[in-house]
């Protein structure tokens, strides 16, 4: 996909749908990190109560395992944001470099 949109970009004004396809290829990848998204919040969500029914972590500890397993349910937040942000450029540069 990568190798695609960039080949894409250097053959806009001659073949566009090259990355026209690319940034379709593109799209599926995004829309799946926002699809799948639910389901990691809630894996660390469930995470968070098994280590506690476990009786792995202790009061003093569930609170840090708690954090620690948020900050990672939220860093594929950012990552399906940022390949949402990476999309919207793809786009722009297809429709910019058509207009020349």
């Amino acid at each position: 996909m990568t190798w695609i949109l960039l080949i894409g970009m250097f053959t806009i004004n001659t073949f566009p749908q090259l990355m026209l396809i690319g940034i379709g290829l593109f799209a599926m990848t995004t829309l799946f990190s926002f699809v799948t998204l639910p389901v990691e919040v809630d894996a660390s969500r469930r995470a968070v109560t098994w280590l506690q029914d476990a009786g792995i972590t202790d009061r003093a500890t569930t609170a840090m395992a708690s954090d620690a397993l948020h900050s990672a349910a939220y860093t594929y937040v950012v990552a399906a944001l940022s390949s949402l942000a990476t999309l919207i450029y793809y786009i722009m540069i297809f429709l910019g470099g058509r207009r020349n």
